[in-house]
């Protein structure tokens, strides 16, 4: 046997075994994360209201998702009132975060929150509510659209930390609505509840994609591009990646887990033409399989 079909023989061995492995982490899962409250709900005091004219902010049992009240963010539109200069305005409800001394995000992955809506209004329109995370300076703020809010539901929202401008700057968070998406004299109530700030411990898989779904067989790497969130034991953490069909792997390559990153897989045999597959594994340092993502593609045959 040559020392390349060895090598071959060992990979496709490996590869096999790694196939049936069970994943011994907990990934992105709820028990993999820590939470730290950003207020209290039951305490309407500590939100400040926008408009008072059209807006009233109570700590409501009526509907709540955590503990035994949630704030009411609740709304009349009037297209006649608002702000002076802006009658057809935008209500809104906010917290001040520098009291908490909470204004440093960028160690958490996540902001959520469960929101109920009520509505004398058969339907929501497309936008119908917006949370904006508000930064040191005039007017610099993220704004972030919540537009899966539901009638007579409770939807759950998890807002990547990743996504806000400053995350090491937030001061405070503000709830509202833009009265021209609504008639006037709509009634629309948000029952707002659990805010929260969450972030993995364990070591996990964020995201996993490849740079390209087709592929040539004359080809000789693959590249996987990878988020990754955990902050205990990353910096012990290897990224393996193995491409091919999960029995009959062509090739693998590790590197070390970073936050953010990319592998290349070079490729000494080209993958069989139709569906293959990659595998991003993580592995700690006694090579436990802690989570797994997969990501397929598809190899085109060459002409001759």
């Amino acid at each position: 046997m040559t020392p390349y079909l060895r090598w071959a023989c060992l990979v496709c061995a490996a590869g096999i075994a790694s196939a049936a492995e069970t994943v011994v982490g907990p990934g992105l899962s709820e028990a993999n994360k820590e939470r730290v409250e950003l207020d209290s709900q039951s305490d309407s005091t500590q939100w400040y209201n926008g408009s008072p004219e059209e807006t009233q902010l109570s700590s409501s049992a009526a509907h709540v998702k955590q503990g035994s009240a949630a704030l009411k963010f609740a709304n009349v539109v009037d297209h006649t009132k608002g702000e002076k200069a802006y009658p057809v305005g935008w209500p809104r409800a906010g917290t001040d975060l520098a009291k908490m001394k909470l204004t440093d995000w960028s160690a958490f992955d996540l902001f959520e929150c469960w929101i109920y809506t009520e509505t004398s209004r058969d339907h929501l329109p497309n936008a119908p509510l917006t949370v904006g995370f508000y930064h040191s300076g005039p007017k610099r703020s993220t704004s972030v659209p919540l537009n899966t809010v539901k009638k007579d539901q409770w939807v759950k929202f998890a807002i990547p930390v990743s996504q806000i401008e400053e995350p090491q700057d937030v001061q405070r968070i503000q709830f509202s609505i833009s009265e021209a998406n609504y008639r006037h004299g709509d009634r629309i109530d948000f029952y707002i509840d659990d805010p929260v700030l969450t972030r993995y411990v364990q070591p996990a898989i964020a995201s996993f994609e490849l740079d390209r779904k087709i592929m040539y067989a004359d080809e000789t790497y693959v590249v996987g591009r990878f988020t990754l969130a955990g902050h205990q034991g990353l910096e012990t953490t290897r990224v393996q990646l193995t491409v091919g069909p999960a029995d009959r792997p062509v090739t693998s390559a590790t590197t070390v887990a970073t936050r953010t990153g990319e592998i290349t897989a070079k490729l000494s045999t080209s993958p069989p033409a139709g569906l293959c597959e990659a595998r991003l594994d993580l592995r700690d340092t006694q090579g436990r399989l802690l989570d797994r993502s997969v990501a397929q593609f598809r190899v085109l045959g060459g002409p001759f």
